[in-house]
């Protein structure tokens, strides 16, 4: 009996050992054609052209960015390296001060 366990043990352990240790390939990024290719966008349209042109141009700014250009605070607010609110499309958002005062008469 201990015989029987031993030995079954023993081969799953060398089966795991034989599995190896292979790390996945990092994706690398989608050609702005093959971008819109995935959308269903067809070829030789208005659509396609003005499609190629945007990611070409989402490629151009930030080329070698593999980390948003903006992080998530305590609040869920987008913020960017410097802390200041970011929307959607990562431009500033006007600061509002906690500690302002309600506009009119007093």
């Amino acid at each position: 009996m201990q015989i029987r366990i031993v030995a079954t043990i023993s081969l799953g352990l060398l089966l795991a050992g034989c599995g190896g240790s292979r790390i996945p390939a990092a994706p690398t990024a989608a050609s702005a054609t093959a971008v819109c290719d995935d959308f269903g966008v067809r070829r030789g349209t208005a659509a396609y052209d003005q499609c190629v042109a945007y990611q070409e141009s989402r490629a151009q700014l930030y080329p070698s960015q593999s980390v948003p250009p903006y992080r998530l605070d305590q609040y869920n607010n987008r913020v960017d390296a410097q802390g200041y609110r970011v929307d959607s499309m990562g431009r500033r958002m006007p600061v509002q001060s906690p500690y302002r005062l309600p506009e009119g008469p007093t």
